[in-house]
């Protein structure tokens, strides 16, 4: 019957061969071009119902095909006459063509039964590309064992005995023969997508299991390192001087460096793993250090003086990001800190006076002296000379440090080079420019001879008296500085609870020269949080 095959490589030179191009879309289905079937006539293709019809999604699942990317219904997608009743179509004797009558459906699709061995066969093994070749010729050539509605058998079928193998280069030549092998794959491998689809999301809920299990095991991890989480009050006090965890809280609160520490400029330089204490604070992500534990640290270097290497070892980080927490936590607190109103009113002064002080010097508003700290000697011969004290004997850094009768902490100055004097680092330090009340009296040692400078803001100075004129001091010149001596001694006392704070215990290195006047302040003002040195009852 050659009339019932039309060659796809005809060249397209005419109405009819333009017209011969056409096959339809059921999955299976190998009817391609205009061939007549015996006991059906000649073969007619009907395009699918308009968009918004229901009929258009009823025909669409009648075919089993779901529109995607790879299928899609257009004006020259169509279904072949063999689909349809002989209910459905309308015959046109003159044309010998058929139409289909309104409110029809495709239901006849008996050459689907071919495909259940193939498909059996695809689940069992792999193919390559030539086997599926293969598998679609054999399909396109085997003769269809059932009929069709009206008796006939396929167009296309042959003897099962006379199936060849087509070489591959001419299967994939023929246009029908491609279109129906991707039509077959859609169809066979549809059912392997929804379990492949059913495996990932299995997969998918393990790996967030295993997500929490990962977590929960890091957290255990964490509980055995060195952490605030895991000390006790006594814990507390040992290495940060606060007399609790929750006086630790309080100040940590105060200080407000965020829940991610975004409320704080890190100081990055020279950091191996900037991970280690930044990572996308803005974003919520935490640091692997939180802002807690980075305070402990801070704290546990100047109070108990651990050196970096502990610290890197306690904390689980390397000795740069450690130093690099300390200079950050140094400026963040100094900045903090220093926004305190630690100057004491009058009023407040007298309020929380010691008895012995109203009963002796009630006019007293602060009680002053220096103290200093030893620093690495400089190759700096300028530097050098500046730094030595004659004193201590050392290279030393210099502060003035005032405290309220009270024994608190309200003055503290900048550091100054060890050679400075007393009177000079009262001028430059800026104490006289606190506000003093008139009638005020402030009380120090006899190093400072101060008074020709306090006379300008009106405050009059208690010191010990000098030796006379016999080198000898007069029953009343003695009675005087034992009584000035026994008030004076509570600014020792607080002098000795900032250098309790054993960072001060060892030189200071140049490398800390940058930060060691914030570390100065800061430990002085912290000393605000701890127990008082005068209980006033």
């Amino acid at each position: 019957m050659s009339e019932s095959i039309v060659s796809p490589n005809v060249p397209s030179c005419s109405i009819e061969s333009t017209l011969s191009n056409r096959n339809c879309c059921v999955p299976g289905c190998t009817t391609y071009g205009y061939p007549i079937i015996p006991g059906h006539g000649k073969i007619s293709y009907h395009n699918f119902p308009p968009a918004g019809d229901p009929l258009r999604k009823q025909w669409i699942i009648n075919i089993k095909r779901d529109e995607s990317d790879l299928f899609k219904v257009t004006s020259s997608t169509v279904v072949c006459s063999l689909h349809f009743t002989k209910e459905n179509l309308e015959y046109h004797p003159f044309s010998g063509r058929r139409t289909k009558l309104p409110g029809c459906v495709p239901t006849v699709f008996n050459c689907w039964k071919h495909l259940n061995h193939i498909y059996k066969e695809q689940r069992s093994r792999p193919l390559n590309a030539l086997q599926k070749a293969k598998n679609v010729t054999k399909v396109a050539n085997t003769k269809c064992s059932k009929l069709h509605d009206n008796g006939e058998t396929c167009p296309e079928a042959v003897d099962e005995g006379s199936v060849s193998e087509v070489p591959v280069e001419n299967i994939f030549n023929d246009a029908s023969v491609c279109a129906n092998e991707h039509e077959l794959d859609n169809f066979f491998l549809s059912d392997e997508i929804k379990k492949l689809k059913e495996k990932n999301e299995k997969m998918l809920k393990e790996f967030e299991k295993l997500k929490l299990e990962n977590l929960t095991l890091k957290s255990n991890i964490n509980l055995l390192k060195f952490a605030i989480e895991n000390l006790n009050d006594k814990d507390v006090n040992f290495y940060t001087g606060f007399s609790s965890r929750a006086v630790f809280n309080e100040v940590l609160n105060f200080l407000n460096p965020g829940p991610n520490g975004e409320n704080m400029i890190l100081n990055t330089a020279n950091i191996d793993n900037i991970d280690e204490i930044q990572c996308n604070v803005k974003s919520g992500r935490p640091r692997k250090l939180s802002p807690e534990n980075q305070f402990l640290m801070f704290l546990c270097r100047v109070k108990v003086g651990l050196f970096e290497y502990d610290l890197s070892n306690r904390f689980g980080v390397s000795i740069s990001t450690v130093s690099n927490v300390l200079i950050s936590w140094a400026n963040f607190c100094y900045q903090r800190l220093g926004t305190l109103n630690i100057w004491p009113s009058k009023k407040q002064v007298f309020q929380y006076m010691p008895q012995s002080f109203k009963e002796k010097y009630p006019s007293t508003r602060v009680i002053i002296d220096c103290t200093e700290i030893k620093v690495e000697m400089s190759s700096s011969l300028l530097l050098k000379s500046q730094t030595y004290s004659n004193y201590k004997s050392a290279n030393t850094l210099k502060g003035l440090i005032g405290i309220s009768p009270s024994g608190s902490v309200s003055f503290v100055s900048q550091l100054f080079t060890g050679c400075i004097s007393d009177r000079e680092i009262t001028e430059r330090s800026g104490f006289l420019q606190l506000p003093f009340d008139k009638g005020d009296s402030i009380m120090a040692d006899k190093g400072f001879n101060i008074q020709d400078l306090l006379d300008e803001v009106h405050v009059k100075l208690n010191i010990p008296p000098f030796l006379g004129m016999y080198d000898q001091m007069t029953g009343g010149d003695v009675l005087r500085t034992q009584s000035i001596a026994a008030e004076r001694i509570h600014v020792e006392r607080a002098i000795n609870k900032i250098k309790s704070f054993h960072i001060f215990d060892q030189v200071i290195p140049l490398s800390l020269m940058g930060s060691i006047n914030q570390i100065w302040t800061v430990c002085a003002l912290l000393t605000l949080f701890q127990e008082p040195i005068i209980s006033v009852s």
